[in-house]
């Protein structure tokens, strides 16, 4: 017969993530204010088709986008109303436009995030391809801002500047097609080959309540860099930007299909 825990210990009603004995996260979901920056840019569909796994499929629009934004006041809601809040911190990443099930929506590439253990939720829960990095960087100056990755090895990632239009002029500062958002969610095998878990996860996100949207123009500069190799994303025409607050709400996720095929970019670095 198990003994009951002593009043006097801490103790939560049951394990929602790993480890079991102390987890690093409660697992929810999430709604969060956020200022937000999307840089958007057609590129090339031989790209698209390496990077994207079947049954995905490039969409209409051969777009990249680049997103950047401060996390601030995040709550992430689990089984039973326990809540977990954490400090604001930034993130961003890449995701391409994309066609599943006929419904246009966003692959995630990478996320890169800054703040110790801030990724963890994303990447163990719904497989969002987070990394640490040593910076995400978003600072605005009036008209201009400033954005950028520096990745956990030091390597200046992403350069970008951003001219913004004076009147806010945009309903949302990310595009419709964010809101259905794709991972591929991989679970090695502790065996050592193959995965316990290969599944696409659809992710419905949503951005309410905005403020302040502006559009302006953009300048992308990427490293040549082999562990994260995002400059293959070349830019095919205009570079556009928006820009501005909303809440970001990021709902449960959807297992869809298995996926036994995909292409592996990069090398395995912190």
């Amino acid at each position: 017969m198990t003994e009951p825990v002593p009043a006097s210990l801490p103790s939560a009603p049951r394990a929602t993530a790993m480890p079991a004995y102390a987890p690093l996260f409660v697992a929810g979901t999430e709604r969060v204010r956020v200022r937000w920056l999307t840089i958007t840019y057609p590129t090339d569909a031989r790209v698209l088709r390496a990077l994207l796994p079947e049954p995905i499929e490039p969409g209409n629009e051969l777009e990249a986008a680049v997103w950047v934004a401060e996390f601030m006041g995040a709550e992430f809601t689990g089984p039973g109303g326990v809540i977990e809040n954490r400090p604001a911190y930034t993130q961003g990443g890449v995701s391409v436009r994309c066609i599943h099930s006929g419904v246009d929506s966003a692959y995630a590439v990478v996320t890169f995030v800054e703040g110790l253990n801030h990724g963890i939720l994303g990447r163990e829960l719904f497989g969002l391809p987070k990394k640490q990095a040593r910076e995400v960087r978003l600072v605005e100056d009036d008209r201009t801002l400033e954005a950028g990755f520096t990745t956990g090895r030091g390597v200046q990632l992403l350069t970008s500047t951003v001219t913004l239009a004076p009147a806010a002029v945009a309903s949302r500062p990310a595009p419709g097609w964010f809101d259905n958002h794709l991972t591929l969610k991989l679970i090695p095998s502790a065996e050592g080959e193959g995965f316990d878990i290969s599944r696409l996860v659809q992710i419905p996100w949503s951005f309410n309540d905005s403020q302040y949207v502006r559009r302006g123009a953009a300048r992308v500069e990427w490293a040549v860099d082999r562990a994260d190799p995002l400059y293959i994303l070349v830019q095919n025409g205009e570079t556009t930007a928006t820009y501005g607050e909303s809440t970001l709400a990021i709902g449960y996720g959807r297992y869809r299909e298995h996926v036994a095929d995909f292409r592996t970019f990069g090398l395995p670095t912190w």
